[in-house]
């Protein structure tokens, strides 16, 4: 037997108990590597051959057991192979050769055979069951804040990715010397030597046959190429952080590089859907203008911080070459809505599309057909196919291409979910309406990890879209699991309510997520921050590209401004269309946000705010961190929309003030329950001296607005009026106000407040007694009925579930009527302009409240306003949550002229079932 190991005849010799170990190399030569045409011995032909030739007499049993003592196996197991093949894959990593050697003999073909037994296994896009729990801990960024996704994660490059993750390094995981030992002893993968010649056990190469050194290299291309694979699995699954884990340094840039590159594809192929360039590529796209390298060259320092130009999307005409170091502009975009005007439609003629200009968006027409989000979510596959949206080679990115682009096709419905996701963060409304009406007509979607309501109010935009895509998805997801109440909590517990809070505090103050969920303690910025919700900016603007590229992860505070006009309308229209209709979610489910916990271990009790305390929360941050300017204003707007449309200011929560404003870590219980006003009377009045007037003058009129709700919500007892005297009025500002000052130590000075006179107890004093009179009164009947004020509206008429929750208080609805006037007809035209107008003056709204008079404010004064109804609505409105100016204005007085900076939102169509924004 050619190759068989060499026995002496003292060997033979031997006891019967020595000759196992005596002849083990003859044994294991003839069990693992002796083949008779091709096939390796059974094992009643060895127990023949070792007692014709060596005159060693065993029994098969015997064999048996021996093998098992010197651990020999012809065949890898499962598990030995799963080992192999990552330690495989961890050197080939590093462009490294490799060889496997099992029980001292090299094996190639058992390995490789393995490999591609795994690359051919058929991967698909992993979807969450909605009873599995979310693992937080592995989340980071957009996938932990708005729902874990495919491919709508990736909204950051490597640049910023590098920055977030600074501290914690990439590992290698390869070790440093030739030889890597896995756990079974009789395996070992290591650095074949140049110089060594075969193992002994190893017979030569027939002719022909492949060399050793180039099966090796053939192992590690295989390896490779199942490493690609393996993590195209993990891509698929959403085990993003798991994925990026296993890369080096370079790896992780490639990857995220590339995957933001789709994500940023997929955005502006989603906001352009419709018109304009058909086809977006990585040279339209101009990703190679936004490379980091590119920044540096361009900066002089790496990751400098720059000025950018002002550009409201990324294509405005100008010079694609050059980043002309200012600003955005501190200016506002805005939207109006009007009413669709009615025509006799004639066909028009076949129009021929022009070529699209893609760096001229103002050039781009509408397509001659339409196309739905079935077409998008197709397109988003042929490029993942292609390759076209990417700068990066396929041979380059270290995970397989090929096999993500397989997933998406063998998952079209978690596919068509990212369209639909790209499709509201991009806001385009005739995707989205396509969407929902898919889904209405028995469409299998869950929607899990998904949160439509969610991720629009992370990504509103108020000068294009307002509260369009949010309204969409409120009056079109259908009952059952994808219903509007179903989706109003997401995997944090955040109601939608929350997230509107988290877009007023992302865009105009300084504060970082940690501060408003303990969740977020990794997070150095919100989702959503690349959109604008004022409109001066967007996610492929090229001032955030550039910030992006520049590795900043976060808006430059000074890019912000205070909670504007534009904003507030399109956070209040969203309330109003969240929480009108009968179907709508519990405006009183408790909320998410700035969620504590007891530390008194005999307590531990669950310090869960509502949805009132939630705003006074957010309020104190935005006085405390807001930008130049703020007056609370919107944070009046919202309170007053909250409170009309039901949300209780009577109800309690558990509450340590301590644990809200500081990083309480005392052991002792100091939770109170209190009301949303005794809340806001918690606030020490040292903090709020510090703000500037204008800020005070905006809190005290929130929280008379709070009072004066709770009065209407559970009426006192009228006392009689007491005597007056000289400091009765201070003593009575104090009846509201004077928590303020409970806690604050004697030798902080507080500020004298100037003397006034309230008297919010009983609402609106002698004004109450016509009240009842004027809301039964028909228009003609009662000519002394303050004309403001009807009894009725369109909107309670035809919507009888609906409740006036302000009561009989007229102050509560005058100023809500006004708070909406405003919002309609005025915006900051110039920098230096006011943020609010002559017609609506903060302290006149104070006085007024504060001594139980009618607003003495121009909107009301001079008659500027419609009528409107107590719950101040006004009449005729066709809808509530969505005013036009006209329904407001009793004669134009706006100074919304500028149309560079307006889109008009029309309603919806119902001719062509499609909404007609103006573009």
């Amino acid at each position: 037997m050619d190759g068989a190991p060499l026995v002496s005849a003292d060997q033979l010799r031997a006891s019967y108990s020595e000759r196992w170990e005596l002849l083990k190399d003859v044994i294991a030569w003839l069990y693992l590597d002796y083949l008779v045409d091709g096939k390796k011995l059974k094992l009643k032909e060895i127990v023949k051959i070792m007692e014709q030739n060596y005159k060693f007499y065993a029994s098969e049993t015997q064999y048996k057991r021996q093998f098992g003592i010197w651990n020999l196996k012809r065949a890898l197991s499962t598990t030995k192979k799963e080992k192999i093949m990552a330690a495989l894959e961890t050197r080939a990593q590093q462009g490294k050769l490799s060889v496997v050697r099992h029980q001292g003999k090299v094996e190639v073909q058992k390995v490789r055979r393995y490999m591609k037994e795994q690359s051919r296994r058929d991967v698909s896009i992993w979807t969450r069951i909605s009873s599995e729990p979310v693992d937080l801990e592995n989340l980071s960024g957009h996938a932990l804040q708005c729902g874990n996704r495919v491919f709508m994660n990736w909204s950051m490059p490597a640049a910023v990715w590098r920055f977030l993750d600074s501290k914690s390094k990439a590992t290698d995981h390869v070790s440093p010397y030739a030889s890597a030992r896995t756990p079974m002893s009789d395996i070992q993968v290591a650095t074949p030597s140049s110089n060594s010649g075969p193992s002994p056990r190893e017979r030569p190469s027939p002719g022909g046959a492949p060399s050793p050194n180039n099966e090796r290299s053939a192992l590690t291309l295989a390896a490779k190429e199942t490493l690609n694979i393996r993590r195209a699995h993990l891509f698929a699954q959403k085990h993003h952080t798991d994925l990026l884990r296993g890369m080096n340094l370079q790896e992780q840039s490639i990857t995220i590089d590339w995957l933001h590159q789709f994500w940023q594809y997929s955005f502006t192929t989603a906001r352009t859907w419709g018109r304009g360039p058909r086809v977006w590529n990585a040279s339209n796209l101009r990703f190679s203008e936004f490379s980091k390298a590119r920044i540096e060259s361009n900066s002089g320092t790496p990751a400098a911080t720059v000025n950018y130009s002002d550009q409201h999307s990324h294509h405005e005409g100008k010079s694609s070459n050059s980043f002309n170091n200012q600003e955005p502009s501190p200016l506002c975009h805005w939207s109006i809505h009007i009413r669709a005007i009615g025509y006799e439609r004639v066909n028009s003629p076949v129009r021929v599309e022009d070529t699209a200009d893609p760096d001229d968006e103002n050039s781009w027409k509408p397509w001659a057909e339409a196309n739905t989000i079935h077409d998008f979510a197709e397109r988003l596959q042929e490029n993942l196919e292609s390759n076209n949206f990417s700068t990066v080679e396929v041979r380059d990115i270290p995970l397989s291409s090929g096999q993500i682009a397989r997933a998406a096709k063998r998952s079209p419905e978690q596919l068509m979910q990212d369209a639909f996701g790209f499709s509201i963060m991009a806001r385009n409304r005739n995707l989205v309406g396509d969407m929902i009406e898919y889904i209405d007509g028995g469409g299998n979607f869950s929607l899990h990890d998904l949160y439509p309501l969610h991720l629009a109010s992370s990504y509103l935009d108020g000068s294009k879209t307002c509260c369009g895509v949010f309204d969409d998805i409120v009056q079109g997801m259908p009952s059952g699991e994808a219903s509007v109440r179903k989706l109003y909590t997401n995997h944090l517990n955040h109601t939608v309510l929350d997230t509107l809070m988290i877009a007023i505090l992302k865009g105009h103050t300084s504060c970082i997520p940690v501060m408003v969920d303990e969740a977020f303690k990794k997070e150095r910025r919100f989702a959503g921050e690349e959109v604008d919700i004022c409109g001066r900016w967007d996610a492929d603007s090229d001032c955030i590209r550039h910030l992006h590229a520049s590795g900043n992860p976060t808006i430059p505070q000074n890019w912000k401004h205070m909670f504007c006009h534009t904003s507030i309308q399109a956070i209040t229209h969203c309330i109003g269309t969240l929480f009108s209709p009968h179907w709508g979610p519990d405006i009183n489910t408790p909320s998410g946000l700035f969620l504590k916990r007891c530390l008194n271990e005999s307590c531990g009790l669950k310090l869960q705010l509502r949805p009132l305390h939630t705003l006074v929360v957010t309020t104190v941050y935005l006085a405390q961190l807001g930008s130049d300017g703020e007056n609370l204003f919107g944070m009046i707007a919202c309170l007053l929309c909250l409170l009309g449309k039901g949300a209780n200011p009577l109800l309690k929560a558990n509450v340590s003030l301590n644990a809200l404003l500081n990083s309480d870590d005392s052991q002792h219980c100091s939770h109170l329950e209190l009301d949303p006003l005794e809340l806001a009377q918690k606030v020490p009045w040292g903090l709020i001296s510090e703000w500037p007037q204008e800020r005070i003058t905006g809190w005290r009129i929130f929280c008379t607005v709070l009072k004066l709700s709770q009065n209407e919500w559970n009426p006192p007892p009228r006392p009689e009026p007491p005597a007056r005297t000289p400091g009765t009025s201070e003593d009575d500002f104090r009846s509201i106000y004077g928590a303020f000052v409970e806690d604050v130590d004697e030798n902080i000075g507080i500020v004298e407040l100037p003397v006034i006179d309230i008297d919010v107890e009983g609402g609106n004093n002698e004004e109450d007694e016509d009240w009842d009179e004027d809301m039964n009164a028909d228009d003609d009947s009662d000519p002394d009925r303050d004309e403001h004020i009807p009894g009725s509206c369109d909107y309670h008429y035809e919507t009888p579930y609906q409740q006036n929750f302000f009561g009989k208080n007229k102050s509560l609805a005058t100023l809500w009527a006004a708070v909406q006037a405003e919002l309609l007809t005025y915006r900051r035209i110039a920098e230096g302009d006011p943020w609010l107008s002559a017609n609506f003056d903060m302290q006149s709204v104070l006085e007024s409240l504060e001594k139980g008079k009618q607003l003495s404010i121009r909107l009301v004064s001079e008659g500027m306003l419609k009528p409107f109804c107590n719950c101040g609505i006004f009449c005729g409105s066709d809808d509530p949550a969505c005013l036009r100016v006209e329904e407001a204005s009793a004669y134009y007085f706006s100074n919304l002229e500028d149309w560079s900076r307006t889109t008009y939102l029309h309603a919806f169509d119902e001719r062509t079932s499609a909404w007609l924004p103006c573009y």
